[in-house]
Parts: structure tokens; C-alpha cells; sequence
């Protein structure tokens, strides 16, 4: 019950999703692990996690506009 419950909600959200609102979602939760990462003591993630994300916001057309904000000169 609990399976079909959440498959029924998975894809009323996913019905209500606007390419603009996806984009969007996708620049939010890339921004968050950038800010995250960047903001760590360690540099493993540093060369691990923002290569991986740039190549998410390659695949899906999704520019980094704020790249003023994660590292300020």
C-alpha cells in the first residue's frame, strides 16, 4: 500500500514539473553541494564532487550563474 502510495505522489509531482521549475530545482540542489564542498576542510571532495557536478550542469544545460557567490575575489 505504502509502494503504491508513494509511486501515486512520485508521479503527481513529477506531472506538476514545468522545465523552468526542473532547471531550477536542479541549480538549487547543485549550488547547495558546490557551497557544501567548497566550504569544507577537505580537497578530496573539492576534486571529486565539483567535477561531477559540472558535468550534471553540462548534461542538463543547467549554467552555474552564481559562480560569483561560491568563490568571491
Amino acid at each position: 500500500m505504502k509502494e503504491q502510495l508513494l509511486a501515486y505522489l512520485m508521479s503527481l509531482f513529477l506531472k506538476m514539473l514545468s522545465p523552468d521549475l526542473l532547471r531550477d530545482f536542479i541549480d538549487t540542489a547543485l549550488d547547495f553541494a558546490e557551497k557544501k564542498v567548497i566550504g569544507s576542510a577537505s580537497t578530496v571532495d573539492d576534486k571529486l564532487v565539483l567535477p561531477i557536478c559540472s558535468m550534471i550542469r553540462e548534461a542538463t544545460n543547467v549554467p552555474d550563474d552564481d559562480t560569483d557567490q561560491l568563490n568571491p575575489v
